[in-house]
């Protein structure tokens, strides 16, 4: 779906919405297409037009939202106006407000982990993270940090520990998002963990 698009925006929200709404008392299993379109307001042609089924659209919203909860600012007009330290900061901010989501969402993360949707999730996930943390690392460049590392390799790596991590969270029994983020940034690589440790 392109969510550039106003309508199809709109659209999006409004079945992501009905979606959290029917996760507070039903398994992901147990909603179908039907009550999702009917709770949504949206014509099932329309769903059917962008998602092959509620796991697919499952997946997307998860990764979506995750997406959407990462700070930094992916206008190249703004990286001039984030110091080093600033940098660091929003990443952890990022990081927390999404562990904050996953806690609070943990079954549907758990289920969006563990289903065959998962494929998919990790998939649509990774890619987001990824570009991500090909900002970020641009970023941190721009203010001269880990300069001498290859970017996409660094990206990669970065986003494919915060999947890691954020399924790892969603299958503990954590709630302390603070000491949680504080592990993750201390683990972080070169880019970012000397700045969040000053």
């Amino acid at each position: 779906m392109n969510l550039t698009e106003p309508r199809a925006a709109r659209t999006h929200e409004a079945l992501t919405t009905a979606l959290f709404e029917l996760l507070r008392e039903h398994d992901l299993t147990e909603i179908s297409i039907s009550e999702l379109c009917r709770t949504a307001g949206v014509h099932r042609t329309t769903f059917y037009g962008h998602y092959a089924d509620i796991f697919a659209f499952a997946g997307d919203a998860f990764a979506h939202i995750l997406d959407e909860l990462a700070s930094v600012s992916e206008d190249p007009s703004d990286f001039d106006d984030y110091s080093a330290e600033a940098i660091t900061a929003a990443y952890a901010d990022s990081v927390r407000e999404q562990l904050t989501h996953i806690r609070d969402h943990r079954a549907a993360y758990r289920m969006m982990f563990g289903t065959r949707v998962d494929a998919g999730f990790r998939r649509e996930l990774f890619q987001r993270l990824l570009r991500r943390a090909s900002l970020g690392i641009t970023l941190s460049q721009r203010h001269g940090i880990a300069t001498e590392i290859d970017s996409a390799t660094a990206a990669s790596f970065i986003a494919g520990g915060s999947l890691g991590v954020f399924e790892e969270w969603a299958f503990s029994d954590d709630t302390d998002v603070e000491i949680a983020t504080s592990f993750i940034m201390a683990t972080s690589p070169v880019w970012c963990a000397p700045l969040y440790s000053k």
